[in-house]
């Protein structure tokens, strides 16, 4: 965070509260992560102390296959996961948004209530992009100009739903794309919807420190 982030925090999270409370149950928040098929180690956690040199190793490949996953979240439902098989640009999202997603959406119930948040990423913020999704949400549609830059803290996905994932679809170990793929879906399948409630009684209190 640099600090002319801070007063666009102040902005976003004085806008949120201003709104009544019942928008928190209706609020669709966004975001990209990349999973990986070898389940990454953490150097500060995983060390050996040995008075010789180890002679054992743990395996890796020198290009770690990886997927990239798409998810949105509310306190009512998951939207995903969507596996990206090619590069994310703007029409590559645009297309899962209007192939994918909103066909999700319309099924949803008081679906014209809902808010939509995505990030600043370059793919987001193209212009056919906002356009679009201001055509499906109008002033429900939190833009480029309101969401703050650098908030992991303010998006579920990043604060909740990433790291519950990771810490799970290991479990067994996957030996392929496929089956990691398989454990996503399967550990998304699994949230219920009174975590998905607590959740956003956490977003709603953190909107409150800016």
């Amino acid at each position: 965070m640099v600090e002319a982030d801070y007063a666009k925090r102040v902005d976003f999270a004085t806008w949120l509260l201003s709104l009544p409370s019942w928008v928190f149950q209706y609020i669709i928040c966004t975001a990209k992560a990349y999973f990986y098929l070898v389940e990454s180690v953490n150097k500060q956690n995983n060390r050996m102390w040995l008075k010789e040199r180890p002679i054992d190793w743990i395996e890796r490949p020198l290009q770690d296959e990886k997927v990239l996953v798409w998810c949105g979240i509310s306190a009512n439902m998951i939207y995903g996961p969507y596996f990206f098989e090619t590069t994310v640009n703007q029409h590559t999202y645009l297309e899962m948004l209007q192939t994918f997603f909103w066909k999700k959406h319309l099924d949803t119930a008081d679906y014209k209530r809902y808010y939509f948040q995505q990030d600043g990423a370059t793919a987001h913020t193209a212009d056919r992009v906002q356009q679009w999704l201001t055509s499906k949400f109008g002033e429900r549609f939190v833009d480029k100009n309101h969401w703050p830059p650098r908030s992991p803290d303010l998006n579920p996905c990043d604060f909740y739903l990433w790291g519950y994932l990771k810490s799970r679809v290991y479990r067994p170990i996957p030996k392929s794309v496929s089956e990691l793929k398989a454990n996503i879906a399967r550990e998304i399948k699994n949230i219920s919807k009174d975590d998905l409630k607590n959740v956003f009684e956490n977003f709603e209190i953190f909107s409150n420190y800016g």
